[in-house]
């Protein structure tokens, strides 16, 4: 439904006009790369045989891998560092970018510029961080023994005793407690390091290794920190490292301050610099996928069909480059490009939480978005709620978070239902309603609920049956559980349901004529892979009929559960909105029971808060869970991979 068609375009060109054409290739982003020499050694990347390509043929013969002649790291590591000066203020701007008159020579004497001027100014930055980061652990371990009143170069100077500090756990410490008689060493407990006991151990130099093993035994972690250059007691000890702690991040703040005016006067030259050098950053990956001749480039790569004419223009530019489009011949898996609509487009992270469409299936995207709205307003119908949850969607969306712009598309179905109801906060009195009260229609509910899921079933097995046909599979497609056996099977037994209950006025004469059809198609069932084996004229059986036969039958006996199973299963989503309403009764009697006012406001309040973040996550795993056991389970694989722009797969190299 929404899934793009892919083919594979295959380049030969002059390595005079790589940077260029790769140049091209980055601006226009919407590939996917491959190994040129994966799709040369495997035969997909062939030639037509002709006078005009011998050159390029015989290239073939003596080719290298861009993997093994190109280094990226130079203009990666460059990009890395004005990254880090401007702690992440630079961004890629394809517009300033296409606009640059670009002078790679000229850009990497203003990049040494940058590197050179944190060098020689802020040199001993990060030596200055190390030595902070040394200090704090030294803080740590002498507060531990801040109450000893015996300066440090004694206690290091012991001749027939050793000491040292570490923590144990809090059950491997009642341990030493209970062990304390047997232990060859004095225990200080000194401290508390989160979930663990600090203690001190000084034992005797002749029983260190026995020492030495019962703390093995308990668990225990030397505390770092601890020098021989600290001589003085403790406390002291402290005091000087705090001070020098203070000196220490004034040099820091000096230099900081340095580097952000220097920072602040280039940095239009630092964004030139950065883009260009990300520009070549990123060539020399794309390199990296390409093939080399002596004297020609191969490069190979996923791109849109509709894009065929705009990349062969592309190409004209260059004097003999060869652009070959090829259809997917069944020897690759072409990638997975969605095209979804902006309201659809959120609920690709859902469909891709099971798995990313194969190319050759429809894009369950559409159908799970409408479903999924449908369900959750059904459940969570509540105009005041909705727009908290709104609320709560354009906040997330706006810090990027892909979940944010889901529940924003969820809310406003919450606030369609609230109307259909006419509940605000949980409150029917305010608004009047458009169909029913879920409380006051109980049975219209549930038997809603029951038909929208019949309904939504109804699709899936029409998904199915198109997806099967598509790769040719008839035996599933036309026999299949989820085929057209099993979707007029389904059709036929719940009609035979609601004849024989008198659901269906005059149907009962019909009963038995559709459960006869019923048994016709379980024998369908059963027998598809002899059936469709018999029209492919091939073996009746893949295995032996007798393991065919005992996997059929168990299938058999799941897919009638499963059809029972899963109509009712949509119950769920019309007792939900009773219960919805229900937990909103329960607060407003607690409400009422402490007497109303300003008391009974509290009350509601916190009610609204529960349900709108307890009940509304119950209500999104319940959509997920029908989306996912009773839907995609008929239909959907998600055995596919996604489609990767180049862009993001850049961005991931430079990480």
């Amino acid at each position: 439904m929404a899934i793009e068609n892919v083919v594979m375009m295959n380049v030969v060109g002059k390595n005079k006009y790589l940077d260029s054409f790769a140049k091209d290739i980055f601006f226009y982003k919407d590939i996917q790369l491959v190994d040129a020499m994966d799709e040369i050694d495997s035969g997909r990347f062939t030639l037509p045989i002709s006078k005009d390509n011998i050159d390029e043929l015989l290239g073939f013969t003596k080719l290298s891998s861009g993997g093994e002649i190109v280094d990226e790291k130079e203009y990666v590591n460059k990009v890395k560092v004005l990254s880090q000066m401007y702690n992440g203020e630079l961004h890629l701007d394809m517009e300033r970018l296409s606009t640059l008159d670009v002078d790679l020579q000229d850009v990497l004497e203003k990049e040494q510029f940058f590197e050179n001027f944190t060098r020689e100014e802020c040199g001993d930055l990060e030596e200055l961080h190390q030595k902070i980061h040394e200090i704090e652990v030294s803080i740590n371990a002498y507060n531990y023994l801040k109450d000893i009143d015996i300066p440090m170069s004694e206690i290091d100077k012991m001749n027939y005793f050793s000491y040292s500090l570490g923590s144990i756990s809090k059950d491997n410490a009642a341990r030493l407690k209970s062990i304390y008689n047997t232990v060859t060493s004095i225990v200080f407990h000194v401290g508390n390091n989160e979930n663990e006991e600090v203690f001190l151990i000084i034992s005797p130099t002749e029983f260190q290794v026995e020492t030495n093993r019962i703390l093995k035994a308990l668990g225990f972690k030397t505390i770092e920190g601890l020098d021989s250059k600290y001589t003085k007691v403790p406390n002291d000890i402290l005091t000087d490292l705090h001070l020098e702690r203070v000196k220490l991040e004034k040099k820091i703040n000096d230099y900081n301050e340095k580097l952000d005016d220097f920072c602040k006067n280039h940095k239009d030259e630092a964004m030139n610099a950065y883009n260009v050098l990300t520009l070549y950053a990123n060539i020399n990956i794309m390199k990296k996928y390409m093939a080399f001749s002596k004297e020609n480039f191969y490069f190979s790569g996923w791109v849109p069909k509709k894009d065929k004419e705009r990349l062969q223009t592309l190409a004209q530019k260059y004097p003999g480059m060869i652009v070959l489009f090829s259809e997917n011949d069944g020897t690759t898996k072409p990638p997975t490009k969605l095209k979804n609509n902006w309201v659809f487009k959120p609920f690709e992270s859902l469909v891709k939480m099971y798995g990313v469409p194969a190319h050759n299936e429809l894009d369950p995207t559409p159908f799970l978005s409408v479903t999924y709205l449908f369900c959750f307003g059904y459940m969570f119908g509540d105009v005041g709620q909705g727009i908290v949850l709104l609320l709560a969607g354009l906040i997330l969306g706006k810090r990027g978070i892909e979940l944010g712009h889901v529940l924003t598309r969820m809310s406003c179905s919450s606030i369609i239902f609230g109307f259909i109801y006419g509940s605000v906060f949980g409150n029917e009195k305010i608004l009047p309603t458009l169909w029913v009260r879920p409380f006051s229609s109980i049975n219209t509910i549930l038997l809603t609920a029951i038909v929208c899921g019949v309904a939504m079933l109804l699709c899936a097995y029409i998904f199915s049956i198109i997806n099967k046909l598509k790769i040719g599979d008839i035996k599933e497609g036309l026999f299949g559980p989820s085929g057209i056996a099993g979707l007029v099977l389904y059709l036929a037994l719940l009609a035979c349901v609601l004849c024989t209950l008198n659901y269906i006025p005059g149907g009962k004469p019909f009963a038995l004529p559709l459960g006869i059809l019923a048994i016709i198609l379980v024998f369908f069932v059963l027998f598809r892979e002899p059936i469709a084996n018999t029209i492919k004229h091939r073996d009746l059986y893949d295995t032996t009929a007798g393991d065919y036969y005992v996997e059929a039958g168990f299938g058999l006996f799941e897919m009638l559960l499963g059809m029972l199973s899963n109509t009712l299963s949509f119950i769920r989503v019309g007792a939900f909105a009773l219960t919805h309403v229900g937990l909103f009764m329960a607060f407003e009697t607690l409400a009422t029971m402490v007497g109303g006012g300003f008391g009974g406001i509290i009350v509601l309040f916190i009610g609204n808060i529960l349900i709108i973040v307890l009940e509304g996550l119950i209500d999104f795993i319940q959509c997920l869970r029908l989306q996912f056991y009773e839907l995609f389970s008929k239909y959907y694989t998600g055995d596919g991979h996604e489609f990767t722009p180049l862009m993001i797969e850049i961005k991931k190299e430079l990480l």
